[in-house]
């Protein structure tokens, strides 16, 4: 005989159950309900964070919800990253990552936290190219003139970066390997403090994520973009693809993501919302004039970006034999 105090157990814990879903699902169905948080970890002023405050402007009005944009620095972006994977995957924190998170994880992965494992997709904000830049003393007009020129003087070639780990030191290993030259690398705080240097003569190249001002005041001469194509913010310049360098391509890019676990239904809104939000041609606009290109804002996009910048990533990291100081 069934003792009538265990049935009311559990038909106690069959309601608090079925209460809890049915919360989660009214929660999900009516998403978003609050405004939503999100993570910037990088400084503000920089790529990332104007690509996301110009889409959120666009998002808001379809959400019917305020996005609140935090910057949150520190230790390359793990802190701000840290903090939306720890977050509740309710659709409520967001992360605005970007291509030197990537590079951060395949160059440092036992302190930089994985994307792929750890976050859903929900679109890519901005696509960006990097420029290649040599300095002005060379004398050198075309990518080819270059690499004749570094051939020339095997053992003579520096090229600068943002650091060691990052995108710009990875795709300048690429450009070596796919050129076939040799050049040293030497690491500096930003690309302000690098442009001096390739303008005087003592770096030599440099492939930069924020190239434009720089060429415009003849710190740097400009020689191509690692856009598949002819890069549509600097026609003048031809793609590496086109050169004598065929295949060779490389995007930037920053992002939208939820932490791992976020409902597909609120994946669906946020990508959806996102997608119309870089459709807005006052949006298109002002990504164009900061030098970048709206992306498709879908998770099949951004998965796939990152999972090429991983691969890609580790297989120069191993065909050069490189290694990062902590």
């Amino acid at each position: 005989m069934v003792d009538r105090y265990s049935l009311r157990g559990w038909y106690a814990l069959i309601f608090m159950l079925l209460a809890t879903t049915s919360l989660a699902w009214a929660q999900t169905a009516n998403y978003p309900i609050k405004p939503i948080k999100v993570i910037v970890p990088t400084g503000s002023g920089g790529p990332s964070d104007t690509c996301m405050r110009t889409v959120a402007q666009a998002m808001q009005s379809i959400l019917g919800q305020s996005m609140v944009i935090e910057n949150i620095t520190g230790a390359t972006g793990n802190i701000g990253i840290s903090r939306v994977m720890n977050a509740n995957a309710d659709g409520y924190t967001l992360l605005v990552p970007s291509a030197a998170n990537t590079s951060s994880f395949v160059t440092r992965p036992q302190t930089s936290p994985d994307l792929e494992a750890n976050f859903k997709p929900i679109g890519k904000i901005c696509n960006a190219t990097q420029t290649l830049v040599v300095s002005p003393t060379l004398g050198v007009k075309t990518t080819e003139e270059f690499i004749q020129y570094a051939k020339s003087n095997s053992g003579k070639i520096s090229y600068g970066s943002i650091g060691f780990g990052s995108s710009q030191q990875l795709v300048a290993e690429m450009f070596a390997s796919a050129a076939n030259i040799e050049m040293q690398h030497i690491p500096f705080r930003g690309e302000s403090a690098a442009a001096m240097e390739i303008s005087s003569g003592r770096v030599q190249l440099m492939f930069m994520a924020g190239a434009k001002p720089f060429m415009d005041s003849h710190l740097v001469l400009g020689l191509a973009t690692t856009n598949k194509d002819t890069w549509a913010p600097m026609p003048n310049l031809p793609a590496l693809n086109k050169t004598v360098l065929p295949g060779f391509s490389y995007n930037g890019w920053n992002g939208l993501m939820a932490p791992m676990g976020t409902p597909e239904a609120v994946i669906r809104v946020l990508s959806k919302a996102l997608s119309e939000s870089l459709k807005d041609e006052r949006v298109r606009a002002t990504i164009g004039n900061m030098g970048n290109m709206p992306g498709a804002g879908t998770p099949e996009e951004l998965s796939e970006q990152i999972h090429l910048d991983v691969s890609k990533f580790q297989k120069i990291i191993k065909e050069r034999h490189l290694e990062f100081p902590d």
